[in-house]
């Protein structure tokens, strides 16, 4: 459970759409692609109306920092359904590179290692109080593309479990490749927190808006989205 958690939730109803085209999208979609249980192929890409309207202005504004780039969507919305399938799967791995002969069933039994999960996994909660924030359709994961659409070395994956992943891991480190990788983060974040997002602490990749995480990064006293 994070802290952000325990924010309430008062859902505003903005409907969830489909992104459109403008935008460049992560292809094949890496979950889609892993057997993730989505319920129809055409139906992933999509966010809340005003959270795309906002990443609209997002990638019109980086056209005038750095006319080089280009928003790439890596996800956005997910069921809860995905989220339990992606949660369980990171389980799995982490117990394989850990050489621990056990998988997503024996969860219980391993505390530390559910835990360094939940760092980057939000746990797929049914309760409506605490729903994962990409099943708010107000969060998503996104990076940059180059004038080819290919995508743009930011110094980790996305969906790295480790310390690269956090926003500002290369922002002491005095190499030229770690300077590089350092001010595309920072450009990826300040064009989005210009237009309303926050960025999850340890994720470089994720921003939401209007959900709990959102909500207590600035210090609101509830949540206008929850889960859809």
């Amino acid at each position: 459970m994070k802290i952000w958690s325990q924010i309430p939730i008062a859902d505003n109803k903005d409907k969830l759409i489909t992104i459109p085209s403008c935008f460049k999208f992560f292809n094949p979609h890496p979950y889609y692609d892993l057997g993730a249980p989505y319920s129809e192929k055409n139906g992933i890409w999509k966010l809340r109306k005003e959270v795309v309207e906002k990443l609209i202005k997002v990638n019109e504004y980086l056209k005038l920092r750095n006319n080089c780039f280009n928003l790439l969507i890596y996800d956005s919305w997910r069921p809860i359904e995905v989220q339990e399938f992606m949660f369980k799967r990171a389980f799995d791995l982490e117990c394989k590179r850990l050489d621990i002969d056990a998988s997503s069933e024996d969860m219980g039994r391993y505390p530390l290692i559910q835990k360094k999960v939940e760092k980057f996994w939000a746990y797929p909660s049914f309760d409506e109080r605490c729903p994962p924030p990409h099943s708010t359709g107000g969060a998503l994961d996104l990076t940059f593309a180059d004038k080819f659409g290919n995508i743009v070395d930011m110094g980790s994956d996305i969906d790295q479990m480790d310390e690269k992943a956090k926003p500002d891991f290369y922002k002491n480190i005095q190499k030229e490749n770690a300077i590089i990788f350092n001010n595309r983060r920072n450009l990826l974040k300040e064009i989005m927190i210009e237009f309303g997002f926050v960025q999850h602490p340890n994720e470089w990749w994720h921003f939401s808006y209007g959900d709990q995480l959102w909500a207590w990064k600035n210090k609101k006293a509830s949540a206008f989205y929850g889960k859809i």
